[in-house]
């Protein structure tokens, strides 16, 4: 599943929201001399793009260099705001994500009119109140689709 940030007359960039990899955070953290926060999940496998690149999904909409969403979710690749959840001080929800997916001018709008992808919108908050393993069957129970008889496609969550 795959949250989309940004969708354009340029492209689209999204952030895949319930593929893990078995990195967990402390990892992260003790590479970037940060102290270790107590919840030491995995981080999300983003996308196949900048793949070293870490990516913070959150919900503080008051964060300047955020790229938001009309809907109060927000992506940043700040290392201010990496410090800060490193440090335990981050008010807000979050999830890190290594990597993240991009489309061409044209290019996502030509996979959806081929039915390549099933866009759902749907609320933020699903991504932070649920493992993201469970994603993909909660946003399809939401839409009425038995996701078990889907074949070749994915979901995408617009804003």
């Amino acid at each position: 599943m795959i949250y989309i940030f940004e969708h354009d007359q340029n492209g689209a960039l999204g952030v895949v929201v319930n593929k893990m990899i078995p990195i967990k955070e402390t990892k992260i953290f003790e590479t970037l001399d940060l102290p270790a926060n107590d919840d030491n999940k995995h981080l999300l496998n983003g996308g196949p793009v900048d793949v070293n690149k870490l990516f913070v999904i959150h919900d503080q909409n008051d964060i300047e260099s955020s790229l938001t969403v009309e809907n109060g979710l927000n992506l940043t690749t700040d290392m201010d705001i990496i410090k800060t959840i490193g440090n335990g001080f981050f008010k807000g929800n979050y999830k890190l994500a290594l990597g993240y997916c991009g489309w061409s001018s044209g290019q996502l709008d030509y996979e959806i009119s081929r039915n390549s992808w099933l866009v759902v919108n749907t609320d933020p908050k699903v991504i932070f109140e649920n493992k993201p393993k469970d994603l993909i069957t909660i946003i399809s129970k939401q839409v009425g689709y038995d996701i078990d008889k889907i074949q070749n496609s994915e979901i995408i969550t617009k804003h």
